[in-house]
């Protein structure tokens, strides 16, 4: 099988009315309706700290050629509560990595009744898909060998016609609890800090060279999702994780190359497309004690 590929090919679709349709449906507010943050405010908040403690510096993954952003942005946000979970519970057994191609598919067959003819999907979708369906980790089950993301599976067959039943039943035991959409650079802050990941998918594009301080220039158009996993206030930021692999260049000694900080202004013009949110762990939307994060640096 062929897949045609390209950054500048959609993985994220731009739909409004798919949004606000879920957003309708399930009765989605916003994430500042869930948060109430009274702490005094860190500096800096970096989620991913949790993410290499447990998976290792080379946590991130690369999509291949698939336009498979959105679930790729949505199974790193899941593997980051289990790894917040993980570290904060002194529970020391390694949680195993979300499938991120059950989640492509369920996304565009299980909610949006296999309705896209080409490759992508919408956040909305695959974030209900998580909460209504759950989640599975890579590993081989009798229906299908899922233990190792294949480009060729996740963009083929499965992704019309949907996730295996036997699948779907042990999903039921992942699921997320919650969603709430992110409208500002505040929400993402609040989210974060309170220890929740954000997926944020617009139609801004990126220079992959980071300055000295790790933010990476918005250059471009193109239909993109990525996992926001930090926030900082020095100079107001979001870092967010790409599924591109190792992808950036430049920036702070030690920086992993799948991550840039993107500036405030920019967060809210990608954040202003509506198609991102929070999403909450098994206990809901509770504020978290965060001791690995790097705060006040």
């Amino acid at each position: 099988m062929s897949l045609d590929f390209s950054p500048l090919s959609s993985g994220w679709l731009d739909n409004p009315a798919a949004v606000r349709a879920v957003i309708a449906t399930d009765g989605i507010k916003p994430v500042s309706d869930h948060l109430k943050s009274k702490r005094a405010r860190p500096t800096r908040t970096d989620l991913t700290l949790y993410l290499g403690k447990v998976f290792g510096d080379q946590w991130y993954m690369h999509q291949g050629l698939c336009g498979a952003c959105v679930s790729f942005s949505v199974a790193l946000a899941c593997d980051t509560l289990a790894a917040i979970a993980s570290v904060e519970s002194r529970d020391k057994v390694q949680p195993g990595r979300t499938d991120p191609m059950t989640l492509y598919a369920g996304s565009r067959v299980e909610i949006g009744g296999n309705s896209l003819p080409y490759h992508g999907t919408y956040v909305a979708w695959t974030v209900k898909y998580a909460k209504d369906y759950g989640t599975v980790i890579q590993a081989k089950y009798p229906e299908i060998d899922l233990s190792k993301y294949d480009a060729n599976v996740c963009c083929g067959a499965m992704s019309s016609r949907g996730v295996p039943t036997g699948i779907k039943s042990l999903a039921r035991k992942r699921q997320v609890k919650s969603y709430a959409q992110v409208r500002t650079f505040e929400e993402v802050a609040l989210a974060i800090e309170s220890g929740y990941p954000v997926v944020i998918s617009s139609n801004q594009g990126f220079d992959r060279r980071r300055d000295a301080d790790g933010f990476a220039p918005a250059t471009q158009v193109w239909g993109h999702c990525f996992a926001a996993l930090g926030v900082r206030h020095d100079r107001p930021g979001v870092l967010m994780a790409n599924s591109w692999g190792a992808y950036y260049t430049g920036g702070p000694k030690g920086m992993s190359p799948a991550t840039k900080w993107v500036d405030r202004d920019t967060v809210n013009r990608m954040l202003a497309q509506g198609d991102s949110f929070a999403i909450a762990d098994l206990k809901g939307w509770n504020e978290k004690t965060l001791s690995l994060t790097k705060l006040n640096f």
